[in-house]
């Protein structure tokens, strides 16, 4: 499965410590219809607005692995930081379905829009 990251996930010693195993290179990527914003905390996240988008890179995840980042991304908790979600990204001018995570603006108190990350 394919895993659109944005952020932190973009580094790889953070997604490979996640998940516990070396990855493939991952390949430049675009999702449409979302923008990023800086969350004062040291990560962004990334909300739904038409005419926007996000610069990222796809990694091919297990889908044991989604566990793991779950836990990671807050997308346990209660209320959760972030959803998963399924998208449409592109790569190199293709669409790929990909899972991402979106930021809940419900739990974050600064919420400032970024143009590039």
């Amino acid at each position: 499965m394919k895993l659109f990251a944005y952020g932190t996930l973009r580094r790889r010693g953070r997604i490979e410590a996640l998940v516990g195993r070396r990855l493939d290179e991952p390949v430049p990527a675009v999702l449409e219809g979302y923008r990023l914003y800086d969350t004062g905390r040291g990560y962004p996240v990334i909300l739904p607005e038409p005419g926007h988008r996000v610069q990222g890179v796809v990694w091919t995840i297990d889908e044991a692995d989604l566990g793991y980042l779950d836990h990671y991304e807050g997308a346990d908790e209660d209320p959760p930081y972030y959803y998963r979600r399924m998208v449409q990204v592109q790569v190199a001018g293709r669409p790929v379905e990909a899972v991402v995570y979106v930021g809940n603006p419900e739990v974050f108190d600064r919420l400032v829009p970024l143009e590039a990350y």
